[in-house]
């Protein structure tokens, strides 16, 4: 389908002296459900880059694989955030052929936690099989995730494909046995829930075919929900890897250079994203990692490379130490051998990544 281009004509007055400055230009950027982590990380950015010439606009949207299209076809539109997973299922299945490599990335963001809301009787995820579960609408990232998670741990439940709003509403009048979001914690959704449902998170085992794609040694403790997890339990679970998209325009297009001016204001004042009220997510961003299978929008290439890091690449013992404090800091009291290989091969990759750009 034919990329759509939004068209402004410029008023006679601007081209008389001492005539208003131009408007500034719009950036469109696809967040997700209004409650979700994706659209709170879309209006962090707009409260830290909008300017007198340049305007970023969050939109609503409807997930990773919706994302992707409106990314692609939807008029002004240049900046989606895409889960990791939803990227790979777009080209397993052919959806947009032939246009998929127009979609680059700025940066790595954070990761997504698989977040299983059970009714008191369901201890285990084993427990939903064959009981109706709501994994949000059909081409959401949510959506995506959840069939993919319990195909490959062999549990099938009864899926429902509901808002997550309303699965919830659903799961605390019974009629459902659990409700799956797939976002950052911590997510509103579930940080407002009352105390004494009797709603408790289920834990989310991984296995070796998972761990392809898929993050390990996620948690979530009584901080993160204190009305669904008491004090001293932490529950663990998996993520999936969430990127800033763009469009790749060709480098003599004006929406290339918007771009431009985009990737250079945000990466210089990335640091005022690390500070309240913004999304505690943002302190899980490093713009240095890279996303494999991604190609990387030059500009943020060459930006990076042009500011790179104060530090060396740690030493052996150095990396070891920066793996337990990245341990720590992700609240993880203990992981399986098999958990903590999977979480250091994540945790090297990362520091891979910023020594790539360096």
């Amino acid at each position: 389908m034919q990329r759509r281009f939004l068209l402004t004509a410029l008023p006679a007055t601007a081209l008389l002296a001492g005539a208003a400055a131009p408007p500034p230009f719009t950036i469109g950027i696809m967040g997700g459900e209004i409650d979700g982590t994706f659209m709170r990380i879309a209006t962090d950015l707009t409260s830290v880059i909008n300017s007198g010439t340049m305007r970023v606009v969050p939109i609503v949207g409807k997930g990773s694989l919706q994302n992707i299209g409106d990314l692609l076809h939807l008029p002004g539109v240049d900046l989606a955030l895409i889960a990791a997973d939803s990227l790979i299922h777009a080209r397993e299945v052919n959806l947009y052929p032939g246009e998929l490599q127009k979609i680059q990335y700025i940066c790595k963001l954070y990761d997504e936690d698989m977040h299983v809301c059970a009714r008191a009787d369901i201890k285990t995820l084993a427990d939903l099989n064959g009981k109706p579960v709501n994994i949000d609408v059909e081409g959401s990232g949510t959506n995506l995730t959840s069939r993919a998670v319990f195909a490959g741990l062999g549990i099938h439940p009864d899926l429902r494909s509901e808002e997550p709003g309303i699965g919830q509403n659903k799961l605390r009048h019974g009629e459902i046995a659990a409700n799956v979001y797939v976002i950052g914690k911590p997510g509103r959704l579930f940080s407002t829930q009352p105390a004494g449902t009797g709603l408790h998170f289920l834990s989310v085992p991984s296995n070796e075919a998972l761990e392809k794609i898929y993050v390990p040694g996620g948690t979530f403790t009584h901080a993160d929900y204190p009305t669904l997890i008491p004090e001293g339990e932490t529950v663990n679970t998996i993520g999936v890897g969430v990127v800033l998209a763009c469009f790749g325009w060709p480098p003599n297009a004006p929406r290339y250079q918007h771009l431009t001016v985009f990737v250079d204001t945000f990466f210089s004042k990335f640091p005022e994203l690390l500070k309240p009220p913004h999304h505690p997510r943002w302190h899980d961003v490093n713009l240095a990692s890279t996303q494999p299978g991604w190609v990387r929008f030059k500009p943020a290439v060459d930006w990076l490379a042009a500011h790179p890091p104060g530090q060396a690449v740690a030493s052996s013992d150095a990396l070891e130490a920066g793996f337990d404090q990245f341990l720590a800091q992700k609240g993880v009291p203990h992981l399986t051998p098999a958990q903590r290989e999977a979480t250091w091969e994540y945790f090297q990759a990362r520091m891979r990544g910023e020594a790539a750009s360096r």
